[in-house]
């Protein structure tokens, strides 16, 4: 009689002092020494009562019983916990993993391990530390009476792990019979076992919001999720910062940048049209962050000043800007369309330069690419770039060009980003059924006129075709189609003997302005040549490159192998190798960026790419006798075109020289080249007497226009 009045009076101190409804079952009791039992119902239950916070505790179901139980074959908590293998989930295994604890809601039983009852009767000092996870094994052992704890307020509230907003943030989807993870392929998880279903995915991430003071910095947007949802932040004077470095991806490999929200202006959706592949045929959605530049110099004050984050002067810093773009990270030599159907290729979140970006669609594809504002507040410009860095370091999906293609995965991203009731129930699954469903949710608006349109060089391609090959008044070369036609089936000679006649034409002139016109009109004929030109190099190089990636790949050549292994070796990258341990976005101290050898790895590349030229010129000869011709095509051009823009230049200096010189012999011509080196009105009124069809703005810049006014006039 006298131990169950000692018991019920530990129970109930345990619960007015944890504000915990938990207590021992009897066969756990049984086991227990009275001072075991007061370690655990009251060292144990206070400090986890201490972590939750008190909306949770408050949510938990009345009477919890806590037992003991050999869950697994282990006696003790295994230690090599943090070892890769234990570090993933295996659903083929058919060894139980070691299993921390249980929770039964139907019996409102929560079942630790023996082992895991052993490490808190230890205590924090006498444990082993690990390197993963929560640090020690007495902590790990906390860790599980709080996810199991979690598990129990989750049943007992209607399940908010099965709310959309925390699916969407989670990174899971809904399928016909059950909700699955997307990120099949993670990189740096807390704990292998949130990706096994969503009930276990907000066990872990509200494990690690209450135990891990870094954890705002390492899933900042979740972090933001939990912090709302149970109003308090458990460690307001935390240590660490938000690290926002990025890794860009670039042709020559990755280059570390700043994702920085303080530097961000605006969010847009950006919108590529449809290319010819199949891969291609419905767009690409992207989204362009607007940064700041980091600097810029003021003219009034004539110093360099911070750049403001909120002013459209923003829009002009186009070599800061970034584009976010889910693309298949394809490891095959080609693309491969029925693995792409079936989700064969990891999917993940690439960081590009928005130059690179125009110059890939604009340029090399030919395709239009259009920047659409969205309306997200500062908040919303946050969360989105929070998550965009979690995103970043963590995700590795599986991209399927129906279900999964960069049209979804793009709409997901907002999603799990930003807290709006605008998105239940919409899905989109191209490019412009995200523009439409954007304009539907008015986060962008289609009638306003606010995006910006960067044009592929298409009209500028067939305006140089016309101006090169003399087909102006030819209907059929004024579309795209016949100019591709031209591109892929123009022979190299032909086009070297069309600029070899023109190079070679008398020029007659009557007078010196005729010549000067005359001139000005040979040297845009003359760039019209090297522009088609270059262009054709573009195309015959890509046709190049996968003929070239479908020998390597098919090849049985033992040589042909060592080469495609070597090029494997020295150019493959991954994020993996620009941080350690840790999970989540890396903090400061985990990355591991040398300049130095990012810059060695890029020169052992370009000398694996010199053996496979190598060979290639061994093997397909006549395509790279093909691409050396239209090589020295261009070369022929450029020379050509340097020494007609020379002899442009001289010529129009003499012209202008003449024209200021005779408006210095008048009074009133003299008075206004005086005014105009200080003024820039009176120096526009300058322009305005020489001639602009040979004159522009662009051929002889103000300071260039002062300094010859200025040798006249001394």
């Amino acid at each position: 009689m006298r131990i169950k009045i000692i018991f019920f009076f530990l129970f109930t101190q345990s619960v007015l002092a944890n504000d915990l409804p938990i207590h021992l079952s009897r066969s756990l009791s049984n086991t227990l020494s009275s001072s075991e039992k007061t370690t655990i119902l009251v060292t144990v239950l206070d400090e986890v009562a201490k972590l939750l916070p008190t909306k949770l505790k408050l949510g938990l179901p009345k009477n919890i019983e806590i037992t003991a139980d050999q869950l697994s074959g282990d006696e003790s908590i295994p230690l090599d916990i943090c070892s890769p293998k234990t570090q993933t989930v295996d659903k083929n295994k058919q060894d139980r993993p070691f299993v921390y604890g249980e929770y039964n809601s139907h019996k409102n039983l929560l079942v630790l391990n023996s082992a895991v009852i052993k490490e808190l009767l230890k205590g924090r000092q006498n444990s082993l530390n690990i390197n993963c996870q929560h640090k020690n094994l007495y902590d790990q052992s906390i860790s599980t009476l709080v996810h199991e704890l979690v598990h129990a307020y989750d049943f007992n509230n209607h399940n908010p792990s099965s709310q959309i907003d925390f699916i969407r943030r989670a990174g899971f989807k809904k399928g016909l019979l059950k909700t699955k993870t997307k990120n099949s392929e993670a990189m740096r998880l807390a704990d292998p076992y949130e990706l096994a279903n969503i009930a276990e995915a907000y066990a872990v991430n509200l494990e690690y919001f209450t135990m891990d003071p870094e954890y705002a910095c390492r899933r900042p947007a979740m972090f933001e999720y939990f912090k709302k949802s149970f109003e308090i932040d458990p460690y307001p004077s935390r240590d660490c910062q938000l690290n926002t470095t990025v890794m860009m991806s670039t042709p020559v490999g990755f280059y570390p940048t700043k994702l920085d929200i303080a530097r961000v202006y605006r969010i847009d959706y950006l919108l590529a049209s449809a290319g010819k592949d199949l891969s291609s045929g419905f767009g690409h959605s992207m989204f362009r962050v607007v940064m700041c530049a980091p600097e810029r110099f003021d003219p009034l004050t004539k110093k360099i000043i911070a750049a403001t984050p909120y002013g459209p002067k923003c829009l002009e810093d186009k070599f800061f800007h970034l584009v976010i773009s889910y693309r298949a990270n394809i490891e095959d030599a080609t693309l491969n369309y029925l693995k792409g159907f079936f989700g064969g290729y990891p999917s993940k979140l690439f960081i590009l330069s928005f130059g690179d970006v125009l110059d890939e669609y604009n340029r090399d594809e030919l395709r239009d690419v259009i920047s659409y504002p969205l309306a997200l507040s500062s908040r919303d410009k946050t969360d989105f770039i929070n998550k965009v860095l979690e995103e970043h370091w963590n995700y590795r999906g599986s991209y399927k060009f129906i279900t999964n293609n960069c049209a979804v995965e793009s709409f997901d991203l907002l999603q799990s980003a930003i807290e709006s009731s605008k998105f239940e129930n919409t899905f989109s699954v191209s490019p412009n059924g995200v523009l439409d469903d954007l304009d539907h949710l008015e986060f962008l608006s289609l009638k306003t006129g606010t995006q910006e349109f960067f044009k592929a060089q298409t009209t500028e391609l067939i305006s140089a075709l016309s101006i090169a090959y003399d087909y102006k008044s030819s209907e059929v070369f004024k579309n795209k189609t016949a100019l591709l036609k031209f591109v892929a089936n123009s022979r190299l000679v032909d086009r070297l003997e069309s600029y070899i006649k023109f190079s070679q034409e008398n020029i007659k002139s009557e007078d010196f302005h005729a010549e000067i016109s005359t001139l000005k009109g040979r040297l845009v004929k003359s760039s019209s040549y090297s522009v088609l030109e270059q262009q054709i190099l573009r195309a015959k190089t890509a046709e190049f490159r996968k003929k070239a990636a479908d020998f390597f790949t098919n090849s049985k050549d033992e040589r042909i192998k060592k080469i495609l292994s070597d090029s494997n070796l020295a150019m493959k990258q991954s994020l993996s190798d620009f941080a350690i341990s840790g999970y989540g976005v890396p903090l400061t101290s985990e990355l591991l960026i040398n300049l130095h050898d990012i810059n060695s790895k890029i020169e052992r590349s370009s000398e694996v790419l010199i053996n496979i030229q190598n060979v290639l010129a061994e093997i397909m000869p006549t395509e790279i006798k093909l691409l050396n011709g239209i090589t020295n095509n261009i070369n022929i051009f450029n020379k050509s075109t340097l020494g007609i823009r020379k002899k442009y230049r001289q010529r129009l200096e003499i012209y202008i020289q003449q024209v200021l010189v005779n408006l210095s012999n008048e009074d009133t011509g003299r008075e206004l080249l005086q005014l105009a080196l200080s003024n820039n009105e009176s120096l526009s009124r300058v322009r305005e007497l020489l001639d602009k069809k040979i004159v522009s703005e662009n051929e002889i810049l103000d300071i260039k226009l002062r300094k010859l006014v200025a040798e006249i006039l001394n």
